[in-house]
């Protein structure tokens, strides 16, 4: 063996201490590499005297240009957030005393003010009596997880938020381990405690009636064949055995190579709108039995296209077996009845924001040219500067009803024309044969008093008596023949009979009856004159029975288009609808006198306000009449 010099030893010790150096210094480097690459410090904390130094990604982390930083504990416990820095140091002493490893998540506050989050972890380092002599630790910045850590919790909770207002559930499912996941909206759709695991697939079909659960069952078994997508109208049965209706989408996730991994998917609760469209369904069912049963069909005008949308009923109404459903306004004028277009124009114009709503009679010239009468509802909608935007609407048709009511109408008048020429007929007897022969007893009275002349003159004043009852009997049979069939009526104008009649009756009955007339014309139909002394008759005679009152109004107004005849009295009044139903014979006869020319009557009456009756008749005025010809 050679024998080792002396000197040999120190040498080979130095250049093992340079070895373990150099190591040390690269192994440095690397962690500052590290920590700069990671965005982390590491920390040496000398616990006896409080010193402290900091090295890595300072300027990151505090805001310090500098790789190294030497201070004091208080440096840093100073830069910990408020909010946090009870929470870091109380993990600092039960690091401490427990002799475990540290580790905490907090924030600091940077000298520039920004905000950065810490991942801390460190270990202390003990003396031999045990107490804490250093500490050593690194923290990474994780501000960016935080960031989208928060990010993503914000957006779980608008996930949540929307599920439970569109009353959407989410759901996961891994086929190998038959592992489902629900969201907590799917939990309250299907009426079950969130703390309980979801139902796994083999328990699906508990949860649903068979024929939904076997449309489920094909339908994820084609998905997971296929990886088609499926959408699906489910009915769910809860736990409470109430069921709610759903639309169940599913499709599935793969993995890297294209295998599928798992189904995931949505539920939404549609029950409220399953109920609604099913209640929908009925009503427009209903609708369209009663449009079938009243001969109706709806329909739609939009002002702007001019396009009108009909139901199909309207195709056997019109007699347009193959004509199209769609129309327009003007193609629907020209086919109603010419003398009733402007009557619908107006009706439509007449339309406002305030009064939106309109009603209208006309006639409409099928194609065979036979005609039908049709009767339109309508309601219009406005924009904000009050032009209409659209019309929605019913049309009926009412030719029967017309038929029946014509029909009515020309044996009212027949009964009318009857009653006048009974009338006629009692009046000239009450007035050409009893009327004669009360006056034939007035006289023979007369001459069987000139002839007891002298005798007792107690039986000459019995004469006298008969004598003026006869007369008073005579004068009472001449006004009722007078108001049978008015002889002025065929002798005068309409103005001058209804003067006099008034007349009569104020010197009968003792009442102050006020007539007066304006822009009457003299020749007024016969149809149209007796029916306004009709109405005038019943309804003085109404007034003077039953008012209690001796003053009364009687005004007659001839308009451009129509006479007006107005009764009004400030007596006791009466209810209108109790008198229509009870005892209103005479107010039914002066309507149906009414429409047997057209007319209208209209009663205002309340008790003790006193009463007012019109009578409105449509009546042109010749000269007008030839004017509107030309």
């Amino acid at each position: 063996m050679t024998a080792r010099r002396p000197q040999d030893k120190p040498a080979a010790a130095g250049a093992a201490t340079d070895s373990k150096l150099s190591e040390l210094a690269i192994a440095i480097d690397r962690l500052n590499l590290a920590m700069d690459a990671g965005t982390s410090v590491g920390w040496d904390w000398d616990v006896r005297s409080g010193k402290d130094t900091w090295f890595g990604d300072l300027k990151t982390v505090f805001g310090i240009p500098s790789k190294i930083y030497n201070g004091h504990v208080e440096d840093f416990h100073r830069r910990v957030h408020p909010d946090d820095r009870a929470q870091a140091w109380q993990a600092v002493k039960e690091a401490m005393q427990h002799r475990s490893p540290y580790a905490a998540e907090f924030r600091v506050i940077r000298d520039d003010g920004a905000i950065r989050w810490l991942a801390a972890q460190g270990k202390f380092y003990y003396s031999p009596d045990g107490q804490a002599e250093r500490m050593l630790g690194i923290a990474v910045d994780i501000t960016d997880r935080k960031a989208t850590e928060e990010t993503l919790q914000q957006k779980d909770v608008e996930l949540a938020q929307v599920q439970r207002l569109a009353q959407v559930g989410s759901w996961q499912w891994d086929p190998v381990s038959d592992t489902v996941a629900w969201s907590d909206e799917l939990y309250k759709i299907a009426g079950r405690d969130p703390r309980s695991a979801a139902p796994c697939f083999g328990e699906h079909p508990q949860l649903y009636t068979s024929e939904s659960w076997e449309l489920l069952r094909r339908a994820v078994e084609e998905t997971l064949r296929s990886g088609t997508p499926y959408e699906l109208v489910l009915e769910m049965i809860r736990p409470d055995g109430g069921t709610r209706w759903l639309i169940g989408r599913g499709e599935t996730q793969c993995d890297a190579t294209g295998r599928i991994v798992r189904l995931h998917g949505t539920v939404q609760d549609i029950t409220e709108r399953r109920h609604s469209q099913e209640a929908l369904r009925e009503s427009e069912e209903r609708l369209r039995l009663a449009a079938q049963a009243g001969r109706m069909y709806a329909y739609e005008w939009d002002r702007k296209t001019d396009v009108i949308v009909r139901s199909a009923e309207f195709s056997h109404i019109l007699g347009l077996e193959t004509g199209p459903k769609d129309t327009t306004c003007q193609q629907m004028l020209n086919s109603v009845h010419p003398d009733d277009r402007e009557k619908i124009i107006a009706a439509t114009n007449g339309c406002t924001p305030e009064n939106p709503s309109c009603r209208v009679r006309y006639r409409v010239v099928r194609s065979d040219s036979s005609v039908v009468w049709l009767e339109k509802s309508a309601h219009a909608f406005f924009d904000g500067k009050g032009m209409v935007l659209r019309m929605i609407g019913m049309v009926a048709d009412i030719t029967e009803r017309k038929l029946a009511e014509e029909a009515i109408s020309s044996m009212n008048r027949r009964l009318i024309e009857a009653q006048e020429a009974e009338r006629a007929r009692i009046a000239r007897d009450l007035h050409d044969d009893i009327g004669q022969r009360l006056a034939m007893l007035s006289v023979t009275l007369e001459q069987t008093k000139r002839a007891v002349r002298g005798s007792e003159n107690d039986f000459g004043n019995r004469i006298d008596e008969l004598r003026k009852q006869v007369m008073d009997i005579s004068s009472g049979i001449y006004a009722l023949s007078h108001e049978l069939h008015s002889s002025k009526l065929r002798h005068m104008d309409m103005v001058n009979a209804m003067r006099g009649f008034c007349m009569e009756l104020s010197e009968q009955q003792n009442v102050d009856i006020n007539f007066c007339h304006k822009d009457v014309p003299v020749s007024v139909p016969p149809e149209i004159s007796i029916c306004l002394f009709r109405v005038l008759q019943e309804a003085l005679h109404n007034a003077v029975k039953h008012s209690k009152e001796r003053q009364f109004a009687v005004e007659a107004l001839g308009t451009s288009d129509a006479l007006i005849l107005t009764i009004k009295d400030a007596g006791l009044g009466f209810d209108l609808e109790a008198a229509m139903k009870g005892r209103g014979l005479g107010l039914t006869s002066m309507q149906e006198r009414l429409k047997l020319v057209n007319g209208e009557l209209s009663i205002n009456s309340q008790p003790m306000h006193g009463t007012t009756i019109h009578a409105q008749v449509p009546f042109m005025r010749p000269a007008k009449a030839a004017r509107a010809a030309v």
